[in-house]
């Protein structure tokens, strides 16, 4: 990748909001430099793709009923249900791709952006697989990152992206920008960053609203 490419990832990476969650991922380096996007879309292992399908038909049949008003709420309900069980199965089958091999968590992520911790640091425009597992019914994304660089980390005890690694051995945070991904996919990982917000924002809420509760206690 030449410099004008990396440069160019480097702005493309503060495109979207980032937020701080460990997240199940296999990240593997490759060994060729990034592909078209015709050879990525090739690259997709199926089940990411019959994934994504599923969360846009779900979204699609619910965004119907509720053009219909009252007289939807049970089948809109009965609907969530289904789809519940089928966004379990789906997780099961995704999880089928989870490889120990490549395992790690990330430090952050969002619809432009991954960062995670290694303990050697990557080149410069090394080209990475990942396969992202998000909690929760937000799924699964496959996508493809470029190492943007590598900063040394002081990792905490309870960091739960780093507990993979050695203790006491070098620690680097490795900035990726996200390089091939379909655009469905960008908008789970975006939509996912933001629920993730909103939780963090809440609990944070709801521990100063519990500390002043103590506090008037005293």
């Amino acid at each position: 990748m030449d410099k004008a490419q990396l440069e160019q990832l480097r702005v493309q990476y503060h495109d979207y909001f980032s937020v701080e969650q460990s997240v199940l991922a296999n990240i593997r380096p490759l060994p060729q430099s990034l592909p078209g996007e015709q050879e990525f879309l090739q690259m997709i292992p199926e089940p990411f793709l019959m994934a994504s399908e599923q969360a846009v038909l779900d979204r699609s049949a619910l965004k119907a009923l509720s053009k219909l008003g009252e007289l939807a709420e049970e089948l809109a309900a009965y609907l969530r249900t289904q789809a519940k069980k089928l966004d379990m199965m789906m997780r099961y089958v995704l999880m089928q791709q989870d490889d120990a091999n490549y395992r790690q968590h990330t430090h952050s992520f969002g619809g432009s952006a991954l960062n995670f911790l290694t303990q050697a640091p990557l080149p410069e425009g090394q080209t990475l697989e990942v396969k992202l597992f998000l909690t929760g019914a937000d799924g699964a994304v496959y996508f493809l990152a470029t190492v943007l660089d590598n900063e040394p980390y002081q990792a905490a005890a309870t960091d739960i992206a780093a507990q993979p690694l050695a203790a006491g051995a070098p620690t680097y945070l490795v900035r990726a920008a996200v390089s091939r991904i379909r655009d469905e996919d960008r908008e789970v990982l975006v939509r996912a960053s933001l629920h993730e917000q909103s939780r963090q924002l809440k609990r944070k809420a709801l521990e100063r609203e519990q500390q002043r509760t103590q506090e008037g206690k005293l």
